[in-house]
């Protein structure tokens, strides 16, 4: 996307404002930067090319990006991280919700979560024999995909889904975007329970062996 930072880049086909690409991590506040950037957003290169279509990671996106002839050097990139053990609750609602298989295209998962409950489901994210579409999304590290091969982070910008509001409104000041930041929530969860409702003590162990990078990484804990 071009984001404008004067007003002649807001209005003017002909100005076209500071390239940016949005690393999307699923279930990390995608709708909300979409809103921020609104159409600005619509004309983000990964909408405009088939080859970068769906939730790349960094180095995904690197490597597509060169092979249409560009560099993703040439992008200021952000991307938006989440506590893991409130992101696999997300994933767990979402997808067993009436609409999140279809939207997702994680159909399989839906049917199959229909008869899980939240420990299972965790039990499933462990078993690799389990049936589940071949993206897998939920069974990557979050830090997929911030980081290069040699594990730096390789985006310009990380936000904290929990500071959202905070976090896109320093992006946008420190590259003096003329957004503005939605003044509320978007695609909000329909469950009313706090993440940590959905655990037990096994499930914390579990999600914290799975997650420890991310959770050193970004300093994340079960509590905080």
């Amino acid at each position: 996307m071009y984001a404008p930072r004067t007003m002649l880049e807001n209005f003017s086909p002909f100005h076209k404002g500071l390239p940016m690409l949005f690393v999307h991590t699923p279930k990390c506040g995608g709708s909300f930067v979409s809103k921020a950037f609104g159409r600005h957003g619509q004309k983000c290169i990964s909408l405009q090319s088939p080859s970068l279509a769906g939730h790349l990671l960094w180095t995904q996106y690197r490597d597509r990006i060169s092979a249409l002839g560009m560099n993703i050097a040439d992008y200021k990139t952000f991307s938006v991280v989440r506590n893991p053990f409130a992101w696999h609750v997300s994933w767990f609602t979402y997808i067993r919700g009436p609409k999140g298989g279809k939207r997702s295209g994680y159909q399989l998962e839906h049917d199959l979560f229909q008869t899980m409950s939240f420990s299972d489901y965790v039990d499933w994210l462990d078993d690799p024999s389990a049936q589940r579409t071949n993206t897998f999304d939920m069974g990557k590290q979050i830090s997929d995909w911030v980081l290069d091969e040699a594990g730096n982070i390789a985006v310009d910008h990380i936000l904290k889904q929990e500071t959202l509001v905070a976090d896109l409104s320093d992006l946008i000041r420190e590259n003096n975007l003329r957004l503005d930041v939605p003044k509320k929530r978007v695609n909000v969860s329909n469950s009313k329970k706090d993440f940590r409702a959905y655990y037990t003590s096994t499930e914390v162990d579990k999600i914290a062996a799975r997650h420890q990078k991310d959770l050193t990484l970004f300093g994340y804990s079960f509590d905080a």
